[in-house]
């Protein structure tokens, strides 16, 4: 579906709105961080936010985003140090593993590739020969 440059804007101040209300105050900077544009002529979406606003549950952008983005629209969150710089965030996950990014795309988010790389584990499964029968001579001479 087509979106006018006014549909697209629109949607941007609810995420941003509803962001900003849900995000914690401190000192208020992370709030005033919070921006969203719309970008070229492919009308993408692009978020911003302070660095800290990530991984602590200052801020929910990126789910606010998700939520209440079309699917057919493509955004990104991008991650600011204080300076305005993009700042690469790093994390750790509960078993362990290191990631890092600079950015959150609609891309990252949809799960649309784990379902699609279950579901080729799921036809070769089907695939494989199960017939049981062995090649053995032993195996057809018992009485």
């Amino acid at each position: 579906m087509t979106y006018s440059d006014g549909e697209i804007r629109e949607y941007i101040r609810k995420v941003v709105s509803e962001s900003k209300s849900s995000a914690r105050v401190e000192t208020g900077y992370l709030k005033r961080s919070i921006r969203g544009a719309l970008v070229g002529r492919n009308k993408s979406v692009e978020f911003r936010q302070i660095f800290y606003g990530a991984y602590r549950d200052n801020s929910k952008l990126i789910e606010i985003a998700q939520r209440i983005m079309p699917s057919d629209i493509q955004w990104k969150v991008i991650f600011i140090n204080e300076e305005g710089k993009e700042q690469a965030v790093k994390g750790t996950t509960r078993t362990g593993r290191k990631l890092s990014r600079k950015s959150v795309t609609s891309e990252n988010v949809s799960s649309a590739n784990i379902k699609a790389l279950i579901n080729s584990i799921q036809d070769n499964a089907k695939k494989k020969n199960d017939t049981g029968e062995g090649d053995r001579v032993n195996d057809k001479e018992k009485p």
